[in-house]
């Protein structure tokens, strides 16, 4: 998920809130507020300065997307995913390789759902070591383990299991292991 700033008060409309009377800006006003159609065709009430956190569909009205004199969402963190329209079309890959050690910690754990917005659709968690079997948990669930033999690798294909969060860890050592991963960009609006 990405995070934005509505940005209503750019180059070209800086004197859209000043009171006539006065010359000062008001601290608030209606003026500063639009409904824009959002994904999924829902209408999204943005107030500028406003900042939210949804998938990169509103990359679509930001710089460099659109000349700056037009844009009015300012991306503040970019997730790297994509947005498209067709919906089948908003998957994008994740990866990443961990040192383990012999219990759960917070550096080996994939949290699809808290970082990305949704499940993992396809999963391939591969032991990169040639002597140490590793763990993994799935979905924040003790009973749901498995054990990964050495030099190997367990894929979980779409439509086998909704995977929602990897932790890893080894029988001993610190072996390394790779996650690969296909997420479904997810929409807060």
């Amino acid at each position: 998920m990405s995070v934005f700033r509505v940005k209503l008060n750019n180059a070209g409309q800086g004197q859209l809130d000043i009171d006539p009377t006065t010359g000062i800006a008001f601290t608030t006003s209606e003026q500063r507020k639009v409904y824009v159609m959002g994904p999924k065709k829902i209408n999204r009430l943005l107030s500028d300065g406003d900042t939210f956190t949804d998938s990169n569909y509103w990359k679509r009205f930001a710089y460099p997307q659109v000349p700056l004199d037009q844009a009015f969402i300012q991306t503040i963190t970019d997730d790297g995913s994509v947005y498209s329209d067709v919906e089948s079309e908003n998957t994008f890959g994740v990866a990443g390789s961990y040192t383990l050690a012999t219990s759960y910690n917070d550096t080996n754990v994939l949290d699809f759902v808290t970082t990305h917005g949704g499940p993992a659709t396809f999963v391939q968690i591969r032991n990169m070591d040639p002597s140490i079997v590793i763990t993994a948990e799935l979905n924040g669930d003790t009973n749901l383990t498995l054990s990964i033999p050495v030099s190997t690798a367990q894929v979980f294909n779409a439509g086998d299991l909704a995977i929602t969060k990897v932790r890893l860890k080894s029988a001993s050592g610190t072996p390394n292991a790779q996650i690969i991963a296909a997420v479904k960009s997810a929409v807060n609006s």
